[in-house]
Formats: structure tokens, sequence, C-alpha cells
């Protein structure tokens, strides 16, 4: 159970009047106002931390105009994987296939790359293979980290992923074409191939041009009780908690009676406008 608001004494599950046993005190009223604002006020802190997250993953998409290509480049090298990756032949121990591979095909072709003995006849192509998914997956894993894009380690994830990514990307081309057995598949290289490796390299040189340039971060600003967050923080070092209410109350009554103004202001506007509008009636 809660302790009572005045006396501090622990309420047992008996006390489950509205008044302290102890005090007397109406537990549900006293001090309300002063328990209000220091709810108010950890939720508006709550909400600061929240929204700098809110403002790095904004930053991270289109804090910059170069962020905003980064969404472009990092997108697309997954679709040239449609086009001809390969042209070549398939051993007829497993399917009657000749012509152009491209991941369409392969997606098709799930039957027969679960076979006996395809992913074991080969070593090598089973290696190309799966260096061209391994990169894949890391293509994807690099497009989400944009998100993260503003943190931390940021800079760290994007070397790291970007390296491993063209690592696989070349090197599942670079052991397709050392591998001289026919056991499995026998072909050459296509555009598709060229291009996704092309646009790999695009992403990953707008990527470390975003690190190098920076990405300014635009905070929004937040309160506490009228006051800006920063200045908060920094009354909590040299102020009590009742000096710093007795801010907050002279603040938000001075934001108040602006608004109040400007509530007065427009009123008369627009009441001097219905006037002249009416005068402009009469005089026909």
């Amino acid at each position: 159970m809660a302790d009572c608001p005045k006396c501090g004494a622990h309420l047992r599950v008996r006390d489950w009047r509205q008044h302290c046993p102890h005090c007397g005190a109406n537990i549900v009223v006293y001090d309300l106002q002063e328990r209000l604002m220091q709810q108010a006020d950890i939720a508006e802190v709550q909400h600061y931390h929240f929204q700098k997250k809110i403002d790095r993953l904004k930053a991270s998409f289109i804090g910059s105009k170069l962020a905003v290509v980064r969404i472009v480049t990092s997108f697309i090298p997954v679709f040239a994987l449609f086009l001809p990756m390969v042209k070549g032949s398939l051993n007829p121990s497993f399917a009657d296939f000749e012509g152009s591979v491209s991941m369409i095909t392969v997606y098709n072709g799930v039957e027969v790359i679960g076979s006996d003995g395809f992913l074991t006849s080969d070593r090598l192509f089973t290696c190309s293979l799966g260096l061209l998914l391994l990169s894949v997956v890391l293509w994807l894993i690099h497009f989400f980290l944009i998100m993260l894009a503003c943190s931390k380690h940021a800079k760290a994830r994007a070397v790291i992923i970007n390296s491993l990514t063209l690592l696989a990307s070349f090197g599942s081309l670079a052991v397709f074409i050392a591998d001289k057995s026919d056991a499995v598949f026998t072909g050459t290289p296509a555009a598709g191939i060229y291009l996704y490796l092309a646009l790999q390299v695009l992403c990953a040189v707008i990527d470390f041009a975003v690190i190098k340039q920076g990405i300014p971060i635009h905070h929004k600003q937040c309160f506490v009780g009228g006051i800006p967050i920063e200045e908060y923080f920094e009354m909590q070092k040299t102020m009590t908690a009742e000096e710093i209410r007795q801010e907050q109350y002279r603040r938000l009554q001075a934001i108040m009676e602006e608004k109040e103004a400007e509530i007065e202001k427009d009123e008369a506007a627009e009441k001097k406008t219905g006037e002249d509008i009416k005068e402009a009636d009469d005089n026909g």
C-alpha cells in the first residue's frame, strides 16, 4: 500500500477510507496541486528524453540533403538482383535449365536447390550463392541501421556493415568466376550482378560521405512547468524544489496572461472587422 502524503505513515490494506487513520488528513485531496505538479514535471522530463530520440530518428532520414540521398542509394541495390545475374546452364542431373538467372529464378528453383547433392556437389558454387544471400541480409540490416545513424556508435556500425556487405558482394562474384567446375552450374556473370556491385559501392560511398559531413540534429524545445528544460536542469543544481516551483508558477502565469492578451487582441480585431463590414453595408 501507499504512505500518507501528510504524516508519511504506511497505510495497510484495511486503511481503505478517504482519511488517514493516523493524522486524519484527507488522503485524496491533501496537497493535490503539488502532487499533480510533481507528476507533470516527471512526465515532461520523460517526454524530453523521448523527444530527443524522435529528433535523432528524424535527422537520420531527412537531417541533410545527403541523408535523403542515402535513403535512395540504400534502398535500390537489391532491385538489381531481379535482373539477369548470370547466364548458363544447370547440370541435367538436377534440372533441365539453360538461360539467365535472377533472384526470381533462384526463388522459383528452391526445390531444385534443396535437392540431394545440389549444395554439396560444388562447394565453390555453394559458397558463391551463400555469399550473395549474405550480402542481401547485410543490405537489409544496413537499411534498418539508418534509423540509428545519429546514435552514439553509428559511425563504427556504418564502417563495419558497409565493409562486410562489399566483401560478401564482391566475394560472391570472385568465387563464381574462380569456379571452373560443371558439377552444378556452368555459366558467366551477367549485367545484373555488376549493377548490383556498382550500387553497393555507391551506397557505401554515400554512407561514408554522410558520416564525414555529419548530420545536424535540431531538438524540439521542451519545457517543464513553463521553464525551458535545459534551464530547469541547471536550476535543480542551485535552487531548492520550493524555489523552482515558485518560478514555475510565475512563468506559467506569465504564459497564461500572454495568451489571454492574444485572445483579447484577436477578438478586438474581429469586432472591428465586423463593425467595418456593417458600416460598409449601411453606406450602401
